[in-house]
């Protein structure tokens, strides 16, 4: 079964960026790197809904609609690996 995950995106005072999503309770990252948020963003998600179901899930980035290098938000779909 498939399932879109949103993850916001939200810049802070100190240049950093924090990322949680509603669809994924306890899912939240923050950094003052907003690289490093970016890079453990996917990685995070996966491990935490590989955890609640029981079973390996990949996760498959949709592509932005814009050309921003941080769009305020990201869309995922989910898949078993």
């Amino acid at each position: 079964m498939k399932r879109k995950i949103v993850v916001t995106l939200e810049g802070r005072e100190d240049g950093g960026l924090r990322a949680d999503s509603d669809d994924v309770p306890g899912f939240v990252l923050s950094h003052s790197d907003p690289d490093a948020v970016l890079r453990n963003v996917k990685p995070a998600l996966e491990g935490i809904l590989s955890n609640l179901l029981k079973e390996p899930v990949a996760l498959e980035e949709l592509p932005a609609r814009d050309n921003e290098r941080i769009p305020s938000k990201r869309v995922y779909l989910t898949r078993v690996a």
